[in-house]
């Protein structure tokens, strides 16, 4: 019990200098001993056995310093030496990246999906194809697979609507750890892969925030307290599904009139044709919330009146989910920033306009600072400082979130 406990302190205190590296690139070992508050003989030791791990290197004497005397050393994180292998499993497609633990993350395949195709399947035959003829197996830390979907860790169940899983997935999440068994696996929700990706590469520094994603589906990921709230599994709130319509359609999920259902991309067209749209979008065989936002911006009244609808019901879930968590910021990520100034401005306003403002008129707005392929980063990340052991064989784990 006495190891097992040193070996957790160890692998804390690691975990510590590394990340302090990673904020702070240059840092020297003096720096880190105060930041860290451990010894400086503690902190030597454990910089020493990370730069022979290949984790992070001595960069020389730093080029900048106030100290007099004896110049420190500058300790930075080292690059391509260590990767995360990351797909993403889509409707009709896998994308896989390749994943620096800087950060850095390099598009490596697209696979197609077809109706009868099996995502487990391809997915296994893709990573021991690309492992070791793309790169050492000693080099990737782990393995993740990221869903939109939400992840039941108790029954260990994906719940999605929009991937359709074969007969032969019908039982993804045990197959998955047949397959994968020689590496570190880890299961997660895009949400929240894009949400930690914002957190960490965007600095929010705001404790309590939430991420909306705007996809096929309306996503959101909660912190609070500087915690992912659920863990990376959705499974703590289904955003998407807050009703906004109680007499509305009926959502896959069996509620009715659910935000996502009102407001996705598939609605779009059906919204313009009921606003008598006249412009190039009504021919067009779906609408995009680019395709929206762009007929808007050049003075399509039909689609500056639907993104407005959009916002009006969008701020309305919003207000809600602001009364009952309180997060200070809110970033609406994914596809969200396609719909312009327009709908950012409208749902300010709305917010404003009609909520409880002691609850709602301490909280930022904004789009994401990020791009798409986030995603990948974050997920990157987020198993890297969750699930990552330096010095504990973790080879054939399996991670839920």
């Amino acid at each position: 019990m006495k190891l097992v406990n040193q070996q957790l302190i160890k692998n804390t205190n690691l975990k510590q200098i590394y990340t302090c590296v990673y904020q702070n690139q240059g840092i020297s070992r003096a720096a880190l001993a105060k930041q860290t508050r451990l010894s400086k003989t503690t902190v030597s030791t454990l910089v020493d056995e990370l730069i022979a791990k290949g984790f992070i290197l001595d960069s020389g004497t730093a080029s900048e310093t106030t100290n007099v005397g004896r110049k420190p050393n500058s300790l930075e994180i080292r690059t391509g030496k260590y990767y995360v292998l990351v797909l993403r499993w889509e409707p009709s497609y896998i994308d896989v990246h390749l994943t620096d633990i800087s950060g850095m993350t390099t598009p490596v395949k697209r696979l197609e999906v077809h109706p009868d195709d099996s995502y487990v399947d391809l997915s296994d035959t893709c990573v021991h194809d690309l492992i070791p003829s793309r790169i050492a197996g000693e080099k990737v830390l782990g393995i993740c697979i990221v869903v939109p979907a939400m992840i039941d860790m108790n029954a260990e169940e994906i719940y999605t609507t929009s991937l359709q899983f074969s007969a032969t997935d019908a039982e993804v999440i045990p197959r998955l750890k047949k397959v994968f068994s020689d590496y570190p696996v880890a299961l997660l929700n895009d949400t929240a892969c894009f949400s930690y990706a914002e957190k960490i590469f965007a600095r929010v520094n705001e404790p309590d925030f939430a991420f909306i994603n705007f996809d096929r589906g309306i996503g959101a990921t909660l912190f609070i307290n500087n915690v992912m709230l659920g863990r990376a599994t959705a499974s703590y709130t289904q955003f998407g599904h807050y009703s906004i319509d109680p007499e509305g359609k009926q959502c896959a999920c069996g509620n009715k009139g659910c935000l996502e259902l009102m407001i996705s991309e598939d609605s779009l067209k059906e919204r313009l044709i009921k606003r008598g749209c006249t412009s190039a979008l009504k021919k067009k065989s779906s609408v995009s919330y680019g395709d929206l936002g762009q007929a808007a911006l050049y003075g399509d009244l039909s689609a500056a009146q639907v993104i407005r609808d959009i916002a009006l019901e969008f701020s309305q879930a919003l207000s809600n989910l602001i009364c009952t968590v309180h997060p200070k910021t809110i970033i609406i990520g994914g596809k969200g920033h396609e719909l312009g100034v327009l709908f950012l401005d409208e749902i300010k306003k709305n917010i404003h306009n009609s909520s409880f403002h002691r609850m709602t008129d301490s909280v930022t707005i904004r789009y994401s600072l990020l791009d798409s392929n986030s995603c990948f980063s974050g997920a990157m990340k987020y198993f890297f400082d969750i699930h990552f052991q330096f010095i504990q064989d973790y080879t054939h784990t399996f991670h839920l979130g």
